[in-house]
């Protein structure tokens, strides 16, 4: 009786050791950046063709981690507006992995059937939020030529403009001050330029923007309406590019390229109205001597020491100036900085620590007999 209870409590266990062999999952990860600049891409798609269900996405700092069963598989990465790359794939041990995509596509036949429609809303684990990326922004039609933000993002469901040309915006019946809008994860207070014509980020410098609209994840603090989680280039760390533009109401000029190639990139952005010059040629004094512009600044620099830590250090400043001279003057600006620490443990465990400093500063000066009486600022 004891021999056949030690024969089948062994062959229970033959059994197991293959089955458990068989079972162990292993872990893709990396990140995903553009080939010609060297930027990280957010939401780039990461799956092994055999499988049919699972996939990652890279997060805000272009970092994936995907685990398999061991086995052969086929690699696919994926980004709009990036050519798809296909690679086999042996995977019988931990993988690490710098995926570079290039710029460029090509569309196959499409087939369009009457199927169940697809909502990434409803079907994505994050529901209520909407990405976009500059390229996009690009295509959308603008005024006075200066792409801007917050009015493109006027244009999606569920938001609506506090008023013709005014960059302020309500989400679902929310007020306008229930937004929280953020730029490198350091806070914007007041994000508008000329009482609300203009918004301040300068679309050269950025990224990528992600609008919650509900359910804003918890490392948000929670919103009353919603959340813009905007995010600054890095910077070309292959080559030095300048690029610049002049337009009706403002001029603009980035700057950018590698500290050390492949390892450290920075870039600059610069932008400003120049209405207040053409005053100066009116023959009426009190209006030579008015003030109406704004301006303002985005620079970021990082650094890769190794494959698992990155230093990132960013910062916005900008101000409006208005005024009429001898009578009131009327100043306002922002000044954010985020100094960042990505440090990757193991290929599932991520890190992101930051510093942050945001200053909202608006002052109101009033000349009255001889005088000068200037308010503090208010933030």
């Amino acid at each position: 009786m004891h021999k056949i209870f030690y024969a089948f409590l062994l062959g229970c266990c033959l059994l197991y050791i293959p089955a458990a062999i068989a079972q162990k999952n292993y872990t893709i990860s990396g990140t995903v950046k553009d080939e010609a600049t060297g930027e990280t891409l957010i939401g780039a798609t990461i799956k092994l063709q055999e499988l049919q269900q699972g996939g990652a996405a890279t997060n805000a700092y272009g970092f994936f981690s995907l685990s398999a069963p061991a086995g052969d598989f086929t690699l696919v990465v994926s980004y709009i507006g990036y050519q798809t790359i296909t690679r086999p794939l042996k995977l019988d041990k931990n993988v690490q992995l710098n995926i570079l995509l290039t710029g460029g596509s090509s569309l196959k036949e499409v087939s369009i059937s009457g199927n169940k429609p697809k909502n990434e809303n409803v079907e994505n684990p994050q529901m209520g939020v909407t990405r976009f990326d500059m390229a996009q922004i690009n295509n959308v039609p603008v005024i006075f030529g200066e792409k801007d933000v917050l009015k493109t993002i006027q244009l999606l469901p569920g938001v609506k403009s506090t008023g013709d040309g005014n960059t302020g915006f309500y989400v679902r019946g929310g007020g306008s001050d229930q937004n929280l809008i953020l730029l490198d994860e350091a806070i914007v207070y007041n994000a508008s330029h000329l009482f609300g014509f203009f918004s301040t980020f300068n679309s050269d410098a950025i990224k990528d923007v992600s609008l919650y609209k509900g359910g804003m994840p918890a490392q948000y603090g929670g919103r009353l309406s919603s959340v813009v989680d905007i995010k600054m280039l890095d910077g070309n760390d292959k080559d030095y590019t300048v690029q610049g533009g002049i337009g009706l109401i403002a001029s603009r000029i980035k700057v950018e390229g590698p500290i050390v190639k492949n390892k450290g990139s920075f870039m600059i952005s610069a932008r400003r109205t120049y209405a207040d010059l053409f005053l100066k040629l009116s023959p009426d004094s009190t209006t030579r001597g008015a003030s109406i512009y704004f301006y303002d600044i985005n620079a970021k620099a990082n650094y890769h020491f190794d494959d698992k830590n990155t230093l990132y250090l960013s910062g916005y400043f900008g101000k409006d100036v208005l005024g009429l001279k001898d009578n009131f003057g009327t100043n306002w600006g922002n000044q954010t900085a985020t100094l960042r620490l990505n440090h990757i443990f193991n290929s599932k465990l991520f890190l992101n620590t930051s510093l942050i400093y945001s200053d909202y500063n608006f002052v109101v000066q009033s000349f009255s007999a001889g005088k000068v009486i200037e308010l503090p600022k208010i933030f």
